[in-house]
Parts: C-alpha cells; sequence; structure tokens
C-alpha cells in the first residue's frame, strides 16, 4: 500500500491507525448517545464519558422515549375505563 500510494509504511500505519481510533472513538459516542437517549445515563454522566454536553435534539428524544411508555400505559387504563363503562351500561 505504501509503495501505491507514494507514501513511506510509517506514515501509512499512521493514517491505519488514526482512522481505527476515530471509528472507534464514533461508535463509543454512538454507544453513549443512545444510552442517554434511553434514559440509561444522566447528562452529567454523558459529559464525563464523552467530553461532550448532549445536543438538543439528543435531549428532545430523551423526553419523548420516557414519555412513551406513560403514553401507553395511559391508552391500555383508557381502554380498560372505556370497557367497564360499556359494561355497565349493558346492563
Amino acid at each position: 500500500m505504501a509503495q501505491h500510494y507514494k507514501i513511506s509504511r510509517t506514515d501509512w500505519l499512521k493514517y491505519r491507525i488514526a482512522s481505527l481510533v476515530r471509528e472507534e472513538k464514533a461508535r463509543i459516542i454512538n454507544d453513549f448517545e443512545r444510552r442517554f437517549i434511553g434514559g440509561m445515563i444522566s447528562q452529567e454522566e454523558f459529559k464525563k464519558e464523552t467530553g461532550i454536553n448532549p445536543t438538543k435534539e439528543m435531549k428532545e428524544l430523551r423526553s419523548r422515549v420516557s414519555q412513551t411508555p406513560r403514553k401507553y400505559i395511559m391508552s391500555i387504563l383508557e381502554d380498560i375505563k372505556k370497557r367497564e363503562n360499556h359494561k355497565g351500561s349493558n346492563i
């Protein structure tokens, strides 16, 4: 590869190592983003581990994700109330 690109072997290895480090860093940050959005880690933990603050979009996604289970449970409770009301009106 070094001969093909006309660079030294050392420079080629440095380039490849840097590329692998960038990919691994992106993978790790993506994992922390997923964990933050899912509510598994706090904003402080995210900042401590990645060195960056969560974005506005990440915070919005996190709030939507945390509301989804509540909305689902509330819809189930509403369905149960409707069924109970419907049974009561048939008597």
